[in-house]
């Protein structure tokens, strides 16, 4: 499950943001239909899971997750092992099955999930299945990496969680509790954010969606300078706050401009953990994969 902290961010959400999915997780928690979450990585998936679990009276006890992406096979295999004991072993009492990153499930996980939603539809088991991904499914059983009778089990309500760029009401509120959380962990004495750094932050591109928004948090915490969070401050790697027209470059196009900005920002970072890709990765919240594809993109060269 999550930590309180987490809790307590996805509940100012549901308080305060995100309507849409708001009004329908009630209708998510009436019935045992199977929910399919699609999304960009870092979208709140996870969270709108576990909201829909505790809304339906579920605790940390029986929130059954398989983490298709980061944890191995093995592990994954004592999750499902213990959702059978739960269920297959009389009892029926509530349980969520979660499918985090669906899309890479390998097919020798498949089968028995495939096998285990089917006895327990079988013998008519009170079990909710959500499962997220971050790619489209139907193209992945027409490559054959998909089993077709797993899909149909697990997409009775399909909902598309929009990247945070589409939802920028929202980021004020991950603003304030993302300053909350690290005035907290740090002792940091910061009031507020300048409305000139909501107004920054409410143009950005979100490529990382939450959890790019978390680490330029972070890193601000480092280089401002209390009471005040302020635009420059998120600004990294010197490059100016000043209005666009006053950037050096011969291209004023948006993408270049962010372009630029992901390579200084990404340079200072492996630079800082002395050009280690596993830590920058983990700094930035990203695969290392991922790390590399950009040093290749944006030709980051150690100098």
């Amino acid at each position: 499950m999550f930590s309180a902290s987490m809790r307590f961010y996805f509940d100012a959400l549901m308080d305060e943001k995100m309507d849409e999915v708001k009004k329908i997780i009630p209708h998510l928690c009436e019935n045992n239909a199977s929910v399919l979450l699609y999304g960009e990585k870092g979208t709140g998936k996870s969270y709108i899971a576990s909201s829909v679990h505790q809304k339906k009276g579920g605790n940390a006890q029986n929130f059954f997750e398989i983490n298709c992406k980061s944890f191995s096979t093995l592990k994954n295999a004592e999750v499902l092992d213990g959702a059978k004991v739960w269920f297959l072993g009389g009892q029926n009492n509530y349980a969520t099955l979660f499918l985090n990153c669906v899309n890479k499930m390998s097919l020798d996980l498949q089968q028995p999930v495939d096998a285990f939603l089917s006895e327990c539809a079988r013998l008519g088991r009170n079990l909710k299945v959500i499962s997220s991904t971050e790619e489209n499914i139907e193209s992945m059983i027409a490559s054959g990496d998909f089993l077709e009778s797993l899909f149909y089990k697990i997409n009775s309500v399909v909902i598309n969680v929009q990247p945070l760029r589409q939802r920028k009401d929202e980021i004020p509120v991950l603003l304030e509790f993302y300053r909350k959380l690290y005035c907290k962990q740090t002792g940091f004495n910061y009031t507020a954010f300048s409305q000139s750094a909501v107004n920054l932050l409410q143009d950005y591109f979100f490529a990382g969606n939450i959890d790019e928004l978390k680490n330029l948090v972070q890193h601000a915490f480092i280089v401002g300078e209390p009471p005040l969070l302020k635009a420059s401050d998120f600004m990294l790697a010197g490059a100016p706050a000043s209005s666009p027209s006053d950037l050096s470059l011969p291209d004023k196009s948006l993408k270049t401009a962010l372009d630029s900005f992901k390579k200084e920002y990404v340079t200072q970072i492996l630079e800082e953990n002395g050009w280690n890709q596993t830590k920058t990765a983990r700094i930035l919240g990203i695969q290392r994969t991922y790390v590399i594809r950009l040093i290749n993109e944006l030709h980051i060269q150690k100098k």
